[in-house]
């Protein structure tokens, strides 16, 4: 048996049973499976033969472990009754005692049950509904993925929160979709080492009459009218410019003095901070080399509504060409075993599957992605 794609291997293993899938796993691993498999469901064993291994050594494991064959009961025939063509209710009962010979209701209920509770297991989709105190509905358009719940609910109890996660995870578009279920304004900044205090502040700028006026920024219009202010990057900002917000996010209420005659800013019910950062403020790693370590005195506002992002799995296979996804999960794995600072991000892989769907080829999205790498790290993960 030979496949021309991992899709059409993934296709035929899944309809073959879990402990079919875990014998190819042994078959491989020269008799182990190699991991916890009892919690496992199928799908998921299914995912990882074809992430942890090639498509070459998965072939060669089915070909030499033949899937087994059910047997197959003899047909019963049944010769049908003739009912009067005048009379509706013989007709109906000479079909009800063919079908009921054929037909057994509680296997047919059981079979229909377990494939149902299957596709919602395995189903990528979770509903949400979101009320706000105005009685009016939030339904997202697209994917929402599992932390979403969490940082609504902190949302709503006024928490400051920060999301952790790696680059190209969908920490931005997380904080857009809880603006627009709370049915909120949102804006953002992006925080970088020469971002200044006047970005928060606001400005004091020439007006029409020459006369200097205060200009609001995002942030104080966000925090006196209400709104989701995004910090992106908070962990790439200069320390010290974060002090600014401290007072803001702890006190509920802070002081620009250059604002004269109302000096004094009050945050509204309805403002809702969140930072987004690739570390938890703790500095620069071997990854992320150009973060900033956090005062502890700005985490410290963070700390109850800190929520750790990684990729949506759910989500890329809903939406990442099937090779493709096997292909970027199986680097993804090797970086991680391998411990480069290298992302293989959703990001990524949702602008190559855009690439691949206009006519580039998989070679050449693979060779775009390799791109600057060096040669003795590519030799560890290329696939």
């Amino acid at each position: 048996m030979q496949f021309d794609t991992v899709s059409a291997a993934h296709d035929w293993l899944i309809g073959q049973s879990k402990t079919y899938v875990l014998d190819l796993f042994k078959k491989i691993n020269g008799g182990s499976v190699g991991f916890d498999h009892e919690r496992t469901k199928k799908t998921e064993c299914v995912t990882k033969l074809l992430t942890d291994f090639s498509l070459s050594q998965v072939t060669a494991a089915i070909i030499s472990t033949p899937a087994p064959t059910q047997a197959v009961a003899p047909q019963q025939t049944v010769a049908a009754p003739v009912a009067p063509a005048q009379n509706p209710a013989a007709a109906l009962d000479a079909l009800r005692a063919v079908l009921g010979v054929q037909v057994d209701e509680a296997k047919v209920r059981e079979i229909v049950l377990a494939e149902v509770t299957a596709a919602l297991e395995n189903s990528p989709v979770v509903r949400h509904v979101v009320v706000r105190p105005d009685a009016s509905e939030w339904r997202p358009a697209g994917h929402v993925r599992p932390e979403f719940q969490d940082v609504l609910t902190a949302a709503t109890c006024g928490l400051n929160i920060l999301l952790v996660g790696p680059a190209g995870c969908g920490k931005t578009h997380l904080a857009h979709q809880v603006a627009e279920a709370l049915g909120r304004p949102f804006a953002s900044i992006s925080c970088t080492a020469g971002m200044s205090e006047s970005a928060l502040q606001g400005w004091m700028l020439p007006g029409e009459a020459g006369a200097f006026e205060y200009v609001t920024s995002d942030f104080v219009r966000m925090y006196e009218q209400g709104g989701v202010f995004l910090f992106d990057e908070i962990d790439a900002a200069d320390p010290n410019t974060l002090l600014f917000v401290n007072q803001a996010l702890a006190n509920g209420s802070f002081y620009l003095p250059i604002r004269k005659g109302a000096s004094k800013v009050e945050r509204h019910p309805d403002f809702v901070c969140i930072a987004a950062a690739n570390t938890f403020g703790t500095g620069a790693n071997q990854t992320y080399a150009g973060r900033e370590r956090l005062d502890e005195a700005t985490l410290d506002r963070f700390r109850a509504g800190v929520v750790a992002l990684d990729y949506d799995k759910a989500f890329e296979r809903k939406v990442v060409d099937p090779d493709l996804l096997a292909w970027g999960w199986a680097v993804r794995k090797k970086i991680a075993d391998n411990r480069l600072s290298r992302v293989m991000s959703t990001r990524f892989l949702l602008d190559a599957t855009k690439l691949m769907k206009a006519g580039r080829s998989f070679d050449q999205v693979k060779a775009t992605y390799f791109t600057g790498w060096k040669a003795d790290e590519k030799s560890k993960v290329e696939v």
